[in-house]
């Protein structure tokens, strides 16, 4: 709990910089892709962490992971992240900073689950009857799970819509054995 406190508060003050220098699109960017480099190379933030591993060299390292999207203020705020010895929030950090920007943007986050994969156009026409529904821009991150036989399962932050087969089948069933 109490690591989740700190990783608002550090996604807070990255988010509120970015906002403030007009970089939230860069500053988005750029912790995805360190996210991603050190998802892909653990040893990443091992080595990052070291005790041992010269300042210098460490402020490469951060830069060479950003890459393209490298900027003064994301160098400065993963060096801080290091210094700090909270790299270990890094993760927890970079789904709370798209938290406070998906509130900024007024984008609802969703998980659909379907039985099957969806064409391109079946999911464009769930997006706009979404986005009527919660009255906001929605990103939608689906995902295929035959166990549901059928249907789909739409899951905001706050509420769960299940129309699968799977979930009648369970509701049919409480209704039989009352």
């Amino acid at each position: 709990m109490k690591d989740l406190v700190v990783a608002q508060k550090y996604a807070q003050a990255l988010f509120s910089e970015a906002q403030a220098k007009n970089e939230l699109r860069a500053c988005q960017q750029g912790l995805d892709e360190f996210v991603r480099v050190a998802g892909l190379r653990g040893s990443l933030t091992k080595i990052l962490s070291h005790p041992f591993i010269a300042v210098d060299e460490k402020k490469r390292m951060i830069h060479s992971a950003l890459g393209e999207y490298a900027t003064p203020l994301l160098e400065r705020f993963f060096f801080l992240l290091v210094s700090k010895r909270r790299l270990e929030l890094l993760f927890v950090i970079a789904q709370e900073f798209q938290t406070e920007v998906d509130r900024f943007q007024n984008v609802e986050p969703l998980r659909v689950r379907t039985a099957f994969l969806m064409p391109e156009a079946q999911q464009k026409q769930l997006q706009v009857k979404l986005e009527g529904w919660l009255k906001s821009k929605v990103r939608m991150d689906i995902v295929v799970d035959p166990q549901l036989i059928g249907g789909l399962v739409i899951q905001t932050r706050d509420y769960v819509l299940d129309q699968s087969l799977k979930g009648q089948l369970r509701t049919l069933e409480k209704q039989l054995s009352q």
